[in-house]
């Protein structure tokens, strides 16, 4: 996961915005695979790997696997951000043991600022279970058995306008509890996690929202 250290090519794409110029670096793009959970160990559940506003941040979509992600800048830890190409044109984070087959290389389309402005939770939704920092996963909460989950709802980085694009329904219906972490901007769905279908989005009927909840940014 060192072929680019993350400090060095984000402060050279940051130096080229403050320039007024995107970096003409190239990206390597590659076959989305499935990656063991970071807190697991164990692949994800519904495959593929998550997209992520940050590393270890907040669930914003998914590459399946297949999928084509362009790796613009690794962390040391192995965090990938790029575009996820294929089906959500993302800018965002994919998790670490998610590339598999190398793809060729494709002019970088994710800005630092973009990356920048994905980091803070508050670009990517709303109404959270909790303040920043304070936890990492969601809060069990009702639900309504039958409600189908999607692992996608966005189509490209502008989350405030491009949600509603329900895609990649999970295998089976939700239960009668998930853990309910944040609700996108548009009020439509909501980010939780079954404990057998993995993270995704449920429209926002399928839950009952805890009875705090938290807009502090991050």
């Amino acid at each position: 996961m060192d072929r680019r250290m993350v400090v060095t090519a984000a402060g050279a794409a940051a130096a080229a915005v403050l320039l007024g110029a995107e970096p003409a670096h190239a990206g390597h793009t590659h076959a989305i695979q499935t990656a063991p959970s970071p807190s697991t160990g164990a692949p994800i559940a519904g495959g593929g790997s998550w997209i992520v506003n940050k590393p270890s941040g907040y669930y914003i979509g998914r590459a399946m696997p297949g999928d084509t992600f362009d790796d613009e800048v690794t962390t040391a830890g192995n965090w990938h951000y790029g575009r996820a190409v294929t089906a959500v044109n993302m800018c965002g984070w994919v998790l670490p043991g998610s590339l598999g087959a190398a793809r060729g290389d494709v002019a970088d389309t994710c800005s630092a600022a973009t990356s920048d402005a994905l980091s803070h939770r508050r670009t990517v939704g709303r109404d959270y279970n909790a303040p920043a920092h304070d936890a990492t996963d969601g809060t069990a909460v009702p639900a309504v058995t039958g409600c189908t989950l999607y692992y996608n709802y966005f189509h490209g980085s502008d989350f405030g306008a491009n949600g509603g694009h329900w895609a990649n329904p999970a295998a089976a219906p939700i239960g009668a509890s998930v853990r309910y972490r944040f609700t996108t901007d548009d009020g439509a769905a909501a980010v939780v996690r079954d404990a057998g279908l993995g993270w995704g989005f449920v429209p926002i009927g399928c839950v009952t929202r805890p009875a705090r909840l938290f807009n502090d940014n991050d």
